[in-house]
């Protein structure tokens, strides 16, 4: 019986309170739309990027077979090693006194350096 009480209680509470907040006065605030006169807006647009701008901003390198990458110039033992694909270089370049052309590349282990194979093509900018 107590809990019947109690739960006639709870159920008239909230019916209470709805009601209440259901009767709540409600005052409407609406802003006028202001008129812009002057604007130096306009519906047209100016190109910002050009095709000019797409082209890479350093050299990069077309492996066309798989190639080892080093984390110093002149390194013996790999760090890991690259399939065939595109490489996008920091810009640095240095010969051995072999006369090897090194590139410093970006890999997902950090910045690496490539002995550029003689069947690789290097894109210049």
């Amino acid at each position: 019986m107590k809990k019947i009480a109690s739960l006639t209680v709870a159920l008239g509470l909230m019916a209470s309170i709805a009601a209440t907040a259901s009767a709540a006065e409600v005052t409407e605030t609406t802003t006028a739309p202001t008129n812009v006169t002057g604007s130096t807006y306009s519906n047209s647009f100016e190109t910002i990027i050009t095709p000019a701008d797409m082209s890479p901003a350093t050299p990069q390198i077309v492996l066309t077979e798989k190639t080892p990458f080093y984390f110093s110039v002149g390194g013996i033992i790999p760090a890991g090693w690259l399939g065939v694909q595109t490489l996008d270089t920091t810009g640095e370049v240095i010969s051995d006194t072999w006369g090897n052309e090194w590139r410093e590349i970006y890999t997902w282990l950090g910045k690496a350096w490539v002995k550029v194979p003689v069947s690789a093509n290097v894109i210049l900018p």
